[in-house]
């Protein structure tokens, strides 16, 4: 496993759900934020905009009533920059992940390591993990992995003596060469 980093996970994220923000917000006939109705029953323009895809507008709509802080039926523009701060602090939940990242991930097999060992890369248990806990899981897991490999090296398993394969010569070793030899 080489190093991940989950900083492109976060930004994958956070940049979707923005973007669908802006793109809904801009089609939408409400001022001051979208209501429910401008996230559920988009337009088809706004859909193609979206590019069909559905996941962060439905993430949204699952998520309105905690999103919408102060309660008055809009997210409004600092309602979606409390959600985009608070899920870049404290980290997504393995639901979120599942939702906000599966769709855009260019690196799949990161975020399948990250699904597969999420309630490891949580480290303290919060049900939510960060990009230091991502890498921190990393950094552990290639660590074990080169103690492991280096474990097998033995040194009664290496030889002192080396030749050129393509010579005839008998192999000598490396004491040989510490000395002056007398070619006579």
């Amino acid at each position: 496993m080489s190093l991940m980093n989950g900083y492109s996970l976060f930004a994958n994220a956070l940049s979707g759900l923005s973007n669908t923000y802006s793109i809904l917000a801009k089609n939408s006939q409400t001022t001051g934020g979208l209501t429910l109705e401008d996230i559920t029953n988009p337009s088809n323009t706004t859909l193609a905009q979206l590019g069909y895809n559905t996941s962060f507008a439905q993430f949204l709509s699952t998520n309105f009533a905690a999103i919408d802080q102060d309660a008055d039926g809009k997210i409004s523009a600092d309602d979606m920059s409390n959600l985009t701060n608070k899920l870049s602090q404290n980290g997504l939940t393995y639901q979120e992940i599942c939702q906000l990242c599966s769709s855009g991930m260019g690196n799949s097999d990161m975020l399948s390591n990250i699904l597969t060992y999420f309630n490891q890369i949580d480290t303290n248990k919060d049900g939510r993990i960060t990009n230091a806990e991502i890498q921190a899981f990393s950094l552990k897991a290639d660590e074990e992995k080169l103690k492991t490999e280096y474990q097998s090296f033995k040194p009664s398993s290496m030889s002192v003596f080396y030749s050129d394969s393509d010579s005839d010569e008998e192999p000598s070793s490396l004491v040989d060469n510490l000395y002056p030899q007398d070619n006579s």
